[in-house]
């Protein structure tokens, strides 16, 4: 007898991202944008209050689009503020949130207009381990901190590195800058979280894939692509492979 039921868990499988968080719709853009613009002006002239209030305004509406989670604001832990607690509901999240995110992933909006410092980097994984989350994500003008030839492994991007490292992959940071966030007018929000995610832990993993140009700000999926076409060129391989690897490739990353 042919069994035809399907589980919780395939049905889960087969969702697209748009149903994890909820696509911002053309008439909501104009608002968005508001929000978006909003945050750049107080940057620019607000008090710290005004700066505050902006960027957490724009993160709650981010945030509450996710349809697999509930979100608080400013909570309370001993002397220190967490901007954003997004708690994901068990048992209807898909695998990438069950296996790379957990329960619950802690947001932080930074309301000044430099790179994420090595201290705030250190400070927010101090924050994931004690509300035991494995993510973090900070919200900010500029991106992590890095040298002055942009050397991956030093200042805040090299903190955020090492500490994923140190813990196994269970703390990790990622970082959308204001501008990055823009762009949720034409993108999803959690698509592009998974692609932070593996680009960053992927790359991590990396000991074989250089830099194809002095530019150590070069994404590791780009340098993965650069590799993938370097390969059809030599005619390692064929057209036909290339097309299936490449899918892959952005089926991981997002488009290239």
């Amino acid at each position: 007898m042919r069994n035809d039921t399907v589980s919780a868990k395939e049905i889960i499988a087969r969702k697209k991202d748009d149903e994890f968080w909820t696509p911002i719709t053309e008439e909501e853009h104009d608002y968005y944008q508001k929000l978006i613009d909003k945050v750049r002006t107080t940057l620019e002239k607000g008090s710290k209050k005004q700066k505050g209030d902006a960027l957490e305004n724009l993160m709650t509406y981010v945030y509450g689009r996710f349809q697999i989670a509930f979100v608080e604001e400013n909570l309370r832990k001993g002397d220190n503020q967490i901007d954003h607690v997004i708690r994901f509901i068990d048992g209807i999240s898909p695998d990438f949130v069950s296996e790379c995110v957990g329960t619950r992933m802690i947001g932080e909006s930074k309301n000044h207009k430099k790179a994420v410092s090595v201290r705030e980097v250190a400070d927010l994984v101090e924050l994931l381990r004690s509300k035991k989350a494995k993510i973090g994500l900070f919200t900010s003008s500029k991106t992590f901190s890095r040298g002055r030839n942009k050397n991956p492994w030093v200042h805040a991007e090299g903190k955020r590195r090492k500490l994923a490292i140190a813990y196994n992959n269970e703390r990790i940071i990622l970082g959308f800058t204001i501008d990055e966030l823009e762009l949720l007018k034409e993108n999803n929000f959690y698509s592009m979280l998974k692609t932070k995610y593996y680009s960053l832990v992927d790359e991590i993993d990396d000991d074989v894939t250089d830099y194809h140009t002095d530019d150590l700000t070069e994404p590791y999926p780009v340098r993965l692509f650069h590799s993938l076409n370097q390969l059809k060129e030599n005619k390692i391989i064929d057209e036909h492979a290339f097309e299936i690897a490449l899918d892959n490739l952005e089926n991981r990353y997002g488009k290239l």
